[in-house]
């Protein structure tokens, strides 16, 4: 089973906002959703959720028009919303019925994903006394709380502090392996490598990429940089070996090469000098790197 959006347009006055979209989410697998504001990512997730009608194209589910397919999705907006004056349990409560549970259904999940988030002592609460980082997981728990089979996060670890980010990982990764369906939007492309299968980057309304993580690092890796990491200078012998040096950074050094035996002649000479070499290896793109290229100012 998988999410497919096929040929989504959509036109607000003279902008259009996305422009024939095409990509696939599988079930048990996590999509990247990646684009600078004003890409198209928004209107994108808001025509999944139905809030926004495209003017083209098609969204479906095992093959049936999401809409009618009777699917739950789930959905943790970059705005956040909660009911500030409600108490914790009230507030999910209210929510996991909104969603077609029962309350006896309701109030058992309300336990359980308290107990995992490490608050269940909160629960009789009222949501504006938590602090930024627990309403923060009372909105994650609202957003899967009814067990949803697709799942959209945008930008779900904004102003966590690490160790509630490592525990919002946690869970993401096993929705992921209990078969969920995961969009995922975020700026943070460390948490983006870690955590998806699959790549859509969108700019100025039109995918441009849609890969795998893998297949994307091995595009834009370089066969001719390797990057070598000494104790000393060697921008010197670099050059005496008709090597380019790309960057400097802290000590290592990016070496673009057209000839191998020129990047042999250099680690003899390294050895020579009587440097210490601490790391020799092959230049390897990330995400990143990627999204900067693709994505950033073209100056």
């Amino acid at each position: 089973m998988s999410l497919k959006i096929s040929g989504i347009s959509k036109t607000y006055g003279e902008k259009k906002a996305v422009n024939n979209i095409d990509f696939e989410a599988a079930e048990g697998k996590i999509l990247g959703i990646l684009g600078r504001n004003g890409a198209g990512k928004t209107t994108t997730i808001k025509s999944i959720m139905g809030i926004i009608e495209p003017d083209e194209g098609t969204i479906t589910y095992d093959g049936k028009e999401l809409k009618k397919s009777g699917v739950k999705i789930g959905y943790l907006p970059e705005e956040r919303g909660l009911y500030l004056n409600s108490r914790v349990k009230d507030q999910l409560l209210y929510f996991g019925t909104l969603n077609g549970m029962s309350k006896r259904e309701a109030t058992k999940e309300i336990c359980k994903r308290l107990n995992e988030f490490g608050i269940s002592s909160y629960s009789t609460r009222k949501v504006k006394s938590l602090s930024k980082g627990n309403k923060q997981k009372i909105q994650l728990i609202s957003a899967i709380l009814h067990r949803p089979k697709i799942v959209i996060l945008d930008e779900p670890f904004s102003g966590l502090d690490p160790v509630n980010i490592e525990l919002f990982k946690g869970v993401v990764k096993r929705l992921r392996d209990e078969g969920t369906t995961i969009l995922f939007s975020s700026h943070r492309m460390e948490d983006v490598e870690e955590l998806c299968d699959y790549i859509v980057m969108i700019k100025e309304g039109e995918v441009i990429e849609n890969d795998t993580i893998d297949g994307l690092i091995k595009k834009y890796s370089r066969d001719d940089e390797v990057e070598i990491k000494t104790d000393g200078n060697i921008e010197d012998l670099i050059e005496k070996n008709n090597l380019k040096v790309v960057s400097i950074d802290f000590g290592t050094y990016t070496v673009r090469f057209e000839d191998k035996e020129d990047l042999n002649a250099l680690y003899r000479d390294i050895l020579e000098q009587g440097l210490e070499v601490e790391k020799i290896t092959n230049k390897k793109a990330d995400m990143q790197t990627i999204f900067l290229k693709e994505l950033g100012d073209n100056e």
